[in-house]
């Protein structure tokens, strides 16, 4: 995964970017089950509070998400045969 997120670059075949859609589908889901667990977890009565690795782990959905959103939209400019330059276009 922290592959995915340090190359800037995205991939210009089909196969690679479903690849990663996946992966980064499973790295989302195991993100939110992490949540969940974390805000279980916490218990006001007892002063246990996960806020920040709550925060950190929200923060990183946010940029699983965005970095999705980047390939689904390469994936379809692939699929319509548009230019892969182009696809802000």
């Amino acid at each position: 995964m922290v592959k995915l997120l340090e190359d800037a670059s995205l991939p210009a075949d089909k196969v690679t970017l479903e690849a990663q859609i996946d992966e980064i589908d499973k790295y989302l889901q195991e993100n939110h089950t992490k949540i969940q667990t974390l805000m279980d977890a916490e218990d006001p009565s007892k002063q246990i509070f996960h806020a920040v690795e709550i925060h950190e782990a929200k923060q990183m959905n946010m940029l699983l998400r965005y970095q999705r959103d980047l390939r689904t939209v390469r994936l379809n400019a692939l699929l319509l045969g548009k230019d892969v330059g182009d696809v802000t276009k």
